[in-house]
C-alpha cells in the first residue's frame, strides 16, 4: 500500500508539472491561469488574491478625451508591464456605482493586473438616472481615443457594459466608425429593446417564448423608465406634473385632470398607471413617433445586422433590474452566427456575485462563471 501511495503521489507530482508545463507554453493554458488568478479579485467571498503575488499594481489615471461637443472624462488603468496590451472600455450604465468604489477599482485592477488596459468613462446623465442616445456617440469617442493610444493593441479592444450600459456598448459597437474595431462586447445584465424593457417594468411582468410571468422590476428599473417615459412628453407643465406624481410621488394626479390633457400625456399617464402587459404594448405604439425613435436608438436591435463583433452575453435569471429574458432574444437574434456565448447565473444580486445559494450551487456558478471570463480573455489575448 505505501509503493502504491508513493506511486500515486509521484503520478500526481508528474500530472501537475505536465499542466504547469503546459499552461505556461501554450496560449489556453496561459489564458485559464490568467482566469483562475482573476476570479478571486473580484469574488467578494476570496479572502486571498493570489493575482496580486505575481502582477505588479497596475497604474490609475484620470483621462480627458474629445466628443462631438466638449470632452469626455475617463479613469484609465494600466498593467504594470511595458508595451501594448489589449484593451476594453467599460461602461458602467445609470447610477453607476463610484469611481473608488471598491467594486469598481477591483474590476478594473483585476482586469489591468491580466494585461488588459481599461477605460471606465463618466457621464453625469447617467449619475442621474437619466438615459440619452447622445450618451452612445459618446462611447464612440472614448473607444477611438482608447485605441490610439502607445499602450494599446488596436487589434485587440472590446468593449463591456452593465445593465443600461450593456445596450448602449453594444449600439456604440455597431457604429461604422468603430465596428471593424471593437473585437468583442460583455453584455452583462443588459436589455435587446428598449420597447420591451418599457412594457416589463410598467406592467411588472417578464416574457419571452409565449409565456409572461409576475415580475418585480427593482425600483432603479422603475425610476429610470418612468423618468423616460416622463421627459418624453412635450408640454412642459404636463411633463412636471407628471414627473412629480410618478416619480417624486409628492403630487396626486386624479383622473379627470388626466382626461384633460393632451394625448402623449394620457398615455404616459396610463401606462404608468399600472397596465397589464397587452394593453402596455398598445400604449407604447401609441406613444409619439419622437419617443419611439428615441427608444430605438437606444436597442441594440434596432441594427442588430450591423453589429461585427463577438457578443458575450451574461444575464442572472433572477435579476430585478432587466429580466433576463432580454438576453435570451439577444442570444436569439444572433443565433445564426455561432459565436455567441450566453451565461445564466444564479449568483448574481444586482449584478454582485453575492446571492446566497448552496454549496454545490456556488461551485457550480464559479466554474459558470470562469467559462465565461476564459472566453472573455481569450478574446483579449
Amino acid at each position: 500500500m505505501l509503493r502504491w501511495l508513493k506511486r500515486a503521489a509521484l503520478g500526481l507530482l508528474a500530472l501537475t508539472a505536465l499542466a504547469v508545463l503546459l499552461a505556461a507554453v501554450t496560449p489556453q493554458g496561459r489564458t485559464g491561469v490568467r482566469t483562475a488568478l482573476f476570479l478571486p479579485q473580484v469574488l467578494p467571498t476570496f479572502p486571498v488574491k493570489p493575482q496580486e503575488w505575481f502582477t505588479g499594481k497596475p497604474t490609475r489615471e484620470e483621462v480627458v478625451y474629445p466628443l462631438a461637443v466638449g470632452s469626455g472624462v475617463a479613469d484609465l488603468y494600466r498593467p504594470a508591464s511595458d508595451g501594448r496590451h489589449p484593451a476594453v472600455l467599460l461602461f458602467l450604465g445609470v447610477n453607476p456605482a463610484g469611481r473608488d468604489d471598491s467594486r469598481v477599482v477591483g474590476l478594473a485592477e483585476g482586469l489591468a493586473r491580466a494585461g488588459v488596459v481599461v477605460m471606465i468613462p463618466w457621464s453625469d446623465t447617467m449619475t442621474q438616472k437619466r438615459v440619452s442616445a447622445g450618451e452612445i456617440d459618446n462611447l464612440v469617442h472614448a473607444f477611438q481615443h482608447l485605441v490610439s493610444l502607445d499602450v494599446v493593441d488596436p487589434e485587440k479592444a472590446g468593449m463591456g457594459g452593465f445593465c443600461v450600459g450593456a445596450s448602449f456598448s453594444t449600439v456604440a459597437a455597431q457604429d461604422p466608425r468603430v465596428r471593424d474595431q471593437v473585437r468583442f462586447v460583455n453584455f452583462f445584465g443588459g436589455y435587446y429593446d428598449a420597447r420591451d424593457l418599457v412594457a416589463s417594468v410598467v406592467s411588472s411582468t417578464r416574457f419571452g417564448d409565449g409565456t409572461e410571468e409576475s415580475w418585480s422590476p427593482d425600483k432603479l428599473s422603475v425610476e429610470v423608465v418612468y423618468t423616460h417615459l416622463v421627459e418624453g412628453v412635450s408640454d412642459l407643465a404636463e411633463r412636471e406634473l407628471l414627473y412629480r406624481v410618478f416619480v417624486l410621488r409628492d403630487a396626486v394626479l386624479d383622473d379627470a385632470v388626466a382626461a384633460g390633457s393632451s394625448s402623449e400625456a394620457r398615455v404616459v399617464f396610463e401606462l404608468l398607471s399600472g397596465v397589464d402587459l397587452a394593453r402596455a404594448n398598445e400604449l407604447i405604439d401609441a406613444l409619439p413617433q419622437r419617443a419611439l425613435d428615441a427608444l430605438d436608438a437606444i436597442s441594440p436591435k434596432t441594427r442588430i445586422d450591423q453589429l461585427n463583433a463577438r457578443v458575450l452575453i451574461m444575464h442572472d435569471r433572477e435579476d430585478d433590474l432587466v429580466s433576463s429574458e432580454e438576453s435570451r432574444r439577444l442570444a436569439a437574434a444572433l443565433a445564426d452566427r455561432g459565436d455567441v456565448y450566453h451565461t445564466e447565473f444564479s449568483l448574481f444580486k444586482h449584478l454582485d456575485p453575492t446571492r446566497a445559494v448552496s454549496p454545490p450551487v456556488y461551485v457550480k456558478e464559479l466554474l459558470k462563471l470562469y467559462l465565461h471570463m476564459y472566453h472573455v480573455l481569450k478574446e483579449l489575448s
